[in-house]
């Protein structure tokens, strides 16, 4: 009924031309924008990109304005007002709401979603400001000083520990000479490459102390400890490089470069001397690393050759983040580097987006939207005019493919740089790369009669250069002590009850675990399948590995990294620092170590098991070995030592093991592309993923079904665009958490093709307690 008392009559079906009305788009799956009334009060506060709180249903929802009118066509009784508009200005101008209204299209979410994730949730629900501890000099700032100078002095003198009174000197310098600046302990750690432990120090012996302040009054001081060397000259390559990336700057022209350098070829260098003539011209840059890429060897390095430049990471507070933010609003800062969220950055006139490591997987978001930063990054660009410079030793397929084809310019650098750099290293394949070789396990283990997890040769390559007082890193992308648990009697693997995943055994918990749902169990008596046989502990971690080292190299200091114990940013700066400062010898880990450092003095690097991840149910598994393989062996020999690298595995000759051994990408491309072009893989094709999670196995078959009948109507409808509907079939990991998961796979012509599918099936798709459902398109993984 209405305001009158009577069934909708046709004056409740005009447009209502009252008032001001806006569209706002809302944080819900439901994929349209919804209309309301503008108040006289807020009329200045709810314009395009301003954010307003809106009545939906039974409850207060937060969303933005994304377009304004004069009149609705939704009846006058669903027409409301908004509730609040907090802000005087808008949070997003129109280039960010373009970019999210393509995202939305694409990326088969709703137009809030969207803008949901392109902003900190500290920005987006403007909640309280939290209090901070700082730093304070507790003494005058020349009783620091002099104290650094005396530790100094006891440093090089070789009384006590040299490398923790030379972290105590530095400290009490920065903090007596930066005396106007104010640091967060976490801030000035991550400033001076050292962790929170000396600070914490100097403060109980009263050197320094803490006290809390107002997140604004906390600065971010000038880049503290020497800058990193700037070479003089460009190697010829780099060079090259730079000209064709200076030249679309020079004319504001949005054009995208895929730079393709070998491990150490110095790609780096070209992007900050890129950043620097976009900061010339007045512009603003985003560099976009992987979060497990963003150490403070990284943020110094770029850093030391800018002023004021903005870092974003996951382990920001509140306050910091919401800092950040409103100083790259403002204009203050020109340079953000941070990884994938970092995109969305609010900078004023974007003339350079870099995506370092451009082929890793991270810069996918596995939840909604399911956006790929890097082609999200293209699409910013694009819409304001700006250049994207892609990088990598190993570009994913679908890059390297667009590359070929003339979508984006190939640019190369050939060789590693050494030393100073200068004009003459022009174009030798892969000068200066660690030797490598490959060790057959499989003769291995019949030569020394029994199955071992260390061969001779990488035992003696590792002693070799311990003696030379060198340092080592053991890889091994296997976390845990034992990877799998079976029974002696039937041979059946221990599955974690809620996943289709076997359990590994931690000696540290003195269980097995689960690492996908982290569900934990004591290790069985006996089986529990046949109740007959004990259970056996088979195969190697990093847990297992570490200790393996520390008998065979006794005394020796090695440390590991691999998310068991890496529980904060804290940990991995301070195991790194230690390995930087050769107070460790010995680096074990996961792919934490594989990729974004640099340590001269690693001249020899071991990958225990190079054949882990092939086996997986994903058509790109061998893409991902040999990108792993080629970034682990790229940290050996980088300074001016030789460097060796031994692999070993039990499929010597697997292409990707051969080809990632050597970093010889265009041997592997080449093997590789051939066969996605016989299937219809990416790059020759666009895929749509569609997986259905349901609490009762028998649900989601019937949806699945669902989805993969019309797909198939549509595929008959439009064939030739269409190539491939594949399933329903069981996902790779059919249990997840206790829910069954079923997949359908789309394989389409190119852009156009995927937004009719997704269009089509969108409508099917349900999102509940005991039923989930996701579309994933241009998917990474398909576990």
């Amino acid at each position: 009924m209405n305001a009158r008392g009577k069934l909708f009559d046709a004056e409740d079906l005009k447009p209502v031309v009252r008032g001001r009305f806006v569209e706002v788009a809302l944080p819900t799956p439901v994929d349209r924008v919804f209309d309301y009334i503008v108040p006289d009060p807020l009329e200045s506060r709810a314009k395009v990109g301003h954010r307003v709180t809106v009545p939906f249903g039974s409850r207060s929802l937060q969303g933005f304005v994304v377009a304004e009118k004069n009149e609705s066509h939704v009846m006058r009784h669903a027409v409301k007002d908004i509730l609040e508009a907090p802000d005087d200005e808008p949070l997003l101008g129109s280039g960010m709401l373009a970019l999210t209204r393509w995202m939305a299209e694409y990326y088969a979410c709703s137009w809030g979603e969207a803008l949901q994730a392109v902003l900190p949730a500290v920005v987006r629900t403007g909640r309280k400001r939290r209090m901070l501890n700082v730093l304070r000099c507790a003494k005058p700032p020349e009783e620091l000083l002099a104290h650094a100078a005396a530790l100094e002095e006891k440093a090089r003198s070789g009384k006590g520990s040299g490398e923790r009174n030379l972290g105590y000197a530095r400290v009490l310098r920065a903090m007596g000479t930066f005396v106007d600046d104010v640091f967060t302990p976490s801030a000035l750690a991550e400033k001076l490459g050292v962790s929170e432990s000396p600070i914490r120090t100097l403060a109980k012996q009263g050197w320094l102390r803490f006290e809390k302040v107002e997140p604004e009054r906390v600065g971010g001081g000038g880049i503290l400890g020497a800058p990193d060397k700037i070479p003089e000259t460009l190697t010829f390559d780099q060079q090259k490089a730079l000209d064709a990336v200076a030249n679309s700057l020079d004319r504001d022209e949005f054009k995208t470069f895929l730079l393709f350098g070998v491990t150490g070829s110095g790609k780096t260098e070209v992007y900050i001397r890129a950043i620097q003539r976009a900061v010339d011209h007045g512009k603003s840059a985003i560099v976009l690393v992987p979060e497990i890429s963003l150490t403070p060897q990284t943020v110094r390095r770029f850093a030391s050759r800018f002023e004021n430049v903005s870092v974003l990471h996951s382990s920001m507070t509140d306050a910091e983040r919401r800092d950040a933010w409103r100083a790259i609003s403002a204009g203050k800062s020109r340079v953000v580097i941070g990884p994938r969220s970092a995109l969305f950055a609010p900078v004023k006139d974007l003339g350079l987006v870099v995506v370092d490591e451009e082929h890793e997987g991270t810069y996918k978001q596995d939840n909604t939207p399911r956006y790929h930063a890097r082609d999200t990054a293209i699409m910013r660009c694009r819409l304001e005019g700006a250049v994207a410079l892609l990088g990598s030793a190993t570009p994913s397929l679908e890059s390297w493919h667009n590359a070929q084809g003339g979508k984006y310019e190939l640019l190369e650098l050939h060789s590693r740089v050494r030393g100073p750099q200068t004009q003459d290293i022009r174009r030798t394949p892969n000068a200066g790369l660690a030797s490598v070789e490959i060790i057959d396990m499989g003769q291995e283990c019949r030569e020394q009669h029994k199955l071992t997890f260390f061969s001779r040769r990488m035992r003696g390559a590792c002693s070799a250069a311990l003696e030379r007082n060198e340092q080592v890193i053991v890889f091994l992308n296997r976390r845990g002590y034992h990877t799998l648990l079976s029974c002696a009697n039937c041979g059946q693997a221990m599955m974690c009850p809620q996943c289709d995943i076997p359990m590994s055994f931690h000696r540290g918990l003195k269980k097995m675990a689960c690492h996908y749902c982290l569900d934990t169990e004591p290790i069985p008596r006996q089986c529990p399948h046949c109740f007959g046989g004990p259970v056996k502990l088979m195969g190697m971690g990093t847990e297992r590995l570490e200790e393996e080292l520390n008998i065979i190299f006794a005394g020796r200091a090695i440390a590991r990294m691999d998310s068991d114990v890496m529980k904060t940013r804290e940990d991995y700066e301070v195991t790194l620092e230690a390995f930087r400062a050769g107070e460790t010898q010995i680096l074990v880990g996961t792919q934490m170590i594989a990729k974004g450092l640099d340590f001269p003095n690693v001249t020899v690097v071991g990958v225990v098991n190079a054949d882990v991840g092939m086996g997986l149910g994903d058509f790109r598994s061998y893409e991902r070995t040999f990108q792993l393989l080629t970034q682990v062996a790229g940290r050996a020999g980088r300074g001016s030592k030789p460097g060796t690298v031994i692999v070993q595995t039990f499929q010597p000759e697997h292409v990707s093991i051969v080809t990632g051994a050597r970093q010889d990408f265009r041997g592997f491309v080449g093997y590789e592309l051939k066969h996605r072009d016989e299937s219809n893989y990416p790059p020759f094709s666009r895929m749509v993923l569609v997986t259905v999670e349901g609490k009762l196995e028998q649900k989601a078959d019937e949806e699945s079904e669902k989805i993969a009948a019309t797909a198939n109507d549509f595929a008959n409808r439009f064939k030739g665009t269409i190539y491939a509907v594949q399933g329903p079939f069981d996902a790779p990991i059919a249990k997840l958490r206790g829910r069954h998961r079923r997949q359908v796979i789309i394989k389409a012509k190119g852009f156009r093709e995927v937004r009719a599918v997704v269009e089509a099936i969108k409508p099917l798709i349900k999102t509940g307690e005991r039923l989930r459902m996701s579309i994933d398109v241009d998917p990474v993984s398909m576990l």
